[in-house]
């Protein structure tokens, strides 16, 4: 049961970066798109609370916490998706992984056995070989390309350091209330950050075009996506240790957007991919041993 969890937080995750991209192609904007997000994530948890919702206030902080994260985290991962390749800014962002483990090894005194070490060090090579030969624009590169660049990098880092802290309050929760108000934490923290879409959204009502209208289904689609990966993935906080929930979740969102890239956006895969995906599923199955 948990491996079908971990393969459906993966695919959910890869799915709501695929939507982002192809509501791109509609040249909506991305307050919109966020907005119709996290409506539909809200909704989707607001009907798994039906029954037997608790008011719980430090859940209530928590996820709020969470939300604010997770609403940058979102906008800046958007933009990001749209100036660079899915593989690339997946790669990247998947970095935040060691945010989490460096807070379960030291805080949360979590410990690794031998394979895992060896697994991290696999997974990060994997990362690192994913799209070594783009991590620096090429000689001869204009001007605009290079501040297109910076640009994009810049709002990786902010989304690795959003999802990093979030995926800590996830842990954090679960460390404190083990396998509750699990529910009531993703609920408050989609509310959040559909207020928040919301109010960009009406500040930003000139980007109201047809495109972003015709690409609603996609944003309904990213917030299913959503919504189903943080629940999953908090559920699964409560089981598993921060230092390989995380890196593991990291591989196989890593593997899947490598894939995703190529089959739907005819990113073609070089040589250093390929011995990406080799390192990364070997540091999936060492990092469960």
């Amino acid at each position: 049961m948990v491996t079908v969890t971990y393969l459906s937080v993966i695919l959910a995750t890869v799915t709501q970066s695929a939507a982002a991209k192809l509501y791109h192609r509609r040249e909506g904007s991305a307050a919109v798109f966020n907005f119709i997000k996290a409506v539909t994530a809200a909704l989707l948890l607001a009907l798994m609370t039906l029954c037997g919702f608790t008011l719980h206030l430090p859940t209530v902080l928590f996820g709020l916490a969470y939300g604010a994260c997770l609403a940058a985290s979102m906008y800046t991962g958007y933009r990001a998706l749209c100036l660079g390749p899915m593989a690339l800014t997946s790669m990247l962002v998947s970095f935040s992984v060691a945010i989490p483990l460096l807070f379960g090894l030291t805080v949360g005194d979590e410990t690794l056995k031998p394979p895992q070490l060896v697994g991290l060090l696999l997974l990060a090579g994997a990362m690192i070989l994913t799209n070594a030969d783009k991590l620096r624009p090429h000689k001869g590169e204009e001007d605009t390309e290079r501040r297109r660049y910076g640009l994009w990098l810049l709002l990786v880092g902010i989304t690795f350091f959003c999802n990093g802290v979030c995926s800590i309050l996830q842990k954090r929760h679960q460390t404190l209330y083990p396998e509750a108000y699990t529910r009531e934490f993703m609920l408050f923290a989609m509310l959040l950050s559909a207020l928040v879409f919301a109010l960009l959204a009406l500040a930003q009502r000139q980007h109201r075009a047809k495109g972003a209208a015709r690409g609603r289904g996609f944003g309904v689609l990213a917030g299913l996506g959503m919504g189903l990966a943080n629940f999953l993935t908090l559920a699964l906080a409560g089981l598993e240790n921060a230092s390989v929930l995380f890196p593991l979740i990291s591989a196989g969102t890593l593997l899947g957007a490598l894939l995703c890239g190529r089959l739907l956006f005819r990113e073609r895969l070089k040589g250093n991919q390929y011995a990406a995906l080799a390192l990364g599923i070997t540091a999936a199955v060492l990092l469960k041993l």
